[in-house]
């Protein structure tokens, strides 16, 4: 099952372009699928990924447009931004998409648009890696912290298992997880942490490792979104995901977190769907469970993303 599906990776991106590197060096069929521009025709690049110890790994990669598809006979693997995912969700609606599809993508609900295909299998992946753009072109730096679980929206065990097996690579390691929706609460409450305090901060990710004051901000932000994961029932605890927030701090290297790259390039971020997703939930349960602090946070880190892309001149042609 699944030994000789072509993959195709959503999002020509940071994580996209390493995922697509690291495989195509184990001997997998892969096509990078550009989501945010229409006019890529069928072409080969040399990608260059920089890990942590130094290593360089290069491979040629086959990139295309979304528009340019009208099939998708493999594996779909979604790594673009997650506020694009309406877009693509409703292009892959018009194709006809054979196999599973797994969302590599961090933060509450980002699957929602996918599980709106009726018939498509689901995987949810949280990524525990750091990346970002390196200096040259289609060159990468690509950092692996923990095995990133995967787990089932809308799939079977057998397709799980035979999925990781296909995605995991030494340099990006996958792992089963057979309670994906506890860890996607888990991680997003660690991104709302570090993607909102740490942009405002202009800090780097190794802030709480360093600071207290980070550390007290924090366990604000991770009691609130615990009180509306216990609330649906989803069991998590406060201490448990500290130590993680601070085991990531002390081993990331000093690097500067999704968000605040985002907000100084001048790009749109993906805070909604972090703080402000989980506050909005918080408001959808009955009783309402509030998250006040968590979503001024994430409010905050929307406006300055806001005002520092009015002020970033569009690009030249």
């Amino acid at each position: 099952m699944l030994s000789n599906e072509r993959i195709y990776i959503l999002g020509g991106g940071a994580v996209g372009m390493s995922l697509a590197v690291f495989l195509s060096n184990q001997g997998r069929d892969v096509t990078v699928v550009r989501t945010s521009t229409g006019d890529v025709d069928p072409r080969q690049v040399e990608v260059t990924i920089t890990t942590a110890d130094g290593t360089t790994r290069t491979a040629p990669v086959e990139m295309v447009s979304l528009a340019k598809l009208r099939s998708l006979d493999g594996i779909v693997v979604v790594t673009a931004k997650s506020y694009a995912n309406d877009a693509i969700a409703a292009a892959l609606a018009g194709l006809n998409v054979s196999g599973p599809v797994v969302i590599l993508q961090n933060g509450a609900g980002v699957e929602d648009a996918y599980l709106r295909l009726p018939a498509a299998r689901i995987y949810r992946c949280c990524m525990y890696c750091i990346s970002q753009k390196d200096a040259g072109d289609n060159a990468y730096r690509f950092i692996r912290v923990v095995p990133s679980p995967i787990g089932a929206m809308r799939g079977d065990p057998q397709e799980l298992d035979a999925l990781v097996r296909q995605l995991d690579t030494a340099e990006f390691p996958f792992a089963v997880h057979g309670d994906i929706r506890r860890e996607v609460w888990k991680k997003t409450t660690v991104n709302s942490v570090f993607n909102s305090i740490c942009p405002l901060l202009e800090a780097d990710n190794g802030i709480f490792a360093r600071d207290e004051n980070a550390v007290r901000m924090a366990r604000v932000v991770i009691d609130e979104c615990l009180a509306v994961a216990h609330a649906m029932g989803i069991d998590l605890n406060a201490d448990e995901v500290l130590r993680q927030i601070l085991t990531l701090s002390s081993n990331g290297g000093g690097k500067l977190i999704s968000t605040l790259q985002d907000i100084n390039a001048g790009r749109p971020t993906e805070i909604e769907q972090m703080n402000l997703a989980i506050a909005r939930i918080g408001e959808t349960l009955a009783p309402p469970v509030p998250a006040n602090v968590t979503r001024a946070l994430g409010e905050m880190v929307r406006i300055k993303s806001a005002l520092r892309r009015a002020a970033t001149p569009a690009p030249a042609g």
